[in-house]
Parts: C-alpha cells; structure tokens; sequence
C-alpha cells in the first residue's frame, strides 16, 4: 500500500478496527462475510464507511441504537455526520452500514 493510500484510508481503518473491537449486541454473531468499506475523497470532502452482516433474532431498531450509541461513533473529531443504517435481510440476518463524512479543508486523507 502507497503512503498516500494509507494516508487516505486512514479514516476507514480506524473506525473499520475500532468497530471490529467493540462486542456484538448481546445475541448477535457476525454472519461470516467480511466487512466492505469504502473511502471515497474529492476536493477535500471525504466519506468513509463500512458494512457487515449479521446472524441475530433482535429488531433491526434494537441494532441501530446498540450501534449509535458504540464509543467507536466518536474515534476522529474531525469527522461528523455519523449514520448507522440496518436493514433486515431475512428472519435472522440484518445488514448494518456505518459512515461518516469529513469537509476538513486542508485534511491530506481527503484529497
């Protein structure tokens, strides 16, 4: 990996390990598919975010407030406008997407 696309992924890659570190929602395993994510900069905008699946019998409402309220919701002050959004994939199975967006001007990550 570049020095510049480290620099640019850096946003994703601590909110990506910080999420991965927190423990699941009591009842809740991860479905097995491996956690995609995007960091997308333009004109030093810049969005990262992440998803993953998985395997649970709580309410997608139940996932998103476990989620919302998860200290890794807070890991870079310059980032803002965080989102959660689950959706119900099947009786047992929930997607769950986490972003955030940075219009820092002058932040190197986002260009």
């Amino acid at each position: 990996m570049s020095l510049v696309a480290a620099i640019a992924a850096s946003p994703f890659l601590l909110l990506y390990a910080a999420a991965m570190a927190h423990p699941l929602p009591p009842g809740t395993t991860f479905d097995g598919s491996e956690p995609q994510g995007p960091v997308i900069g333009d004109s030093g905008d810049c969005w990262a975010g992440f998803a993953f699946s998985l395997r649970t019998e709580r309410p997608p409402e139940e996932i998103k407030r476990y989620y919302e309220a998860a200290p890794f919701m807070r890991t870079d002050a310059d980032f803002s406008e965080l989102s959660v959004s689950v959706s119900q994939e099947s009786a047992d199975h929930v997607s769950v997407a986490v972003g955030t967006i940075s219009s820092g001007i002058g932040d190197l990550r986002c260009w």
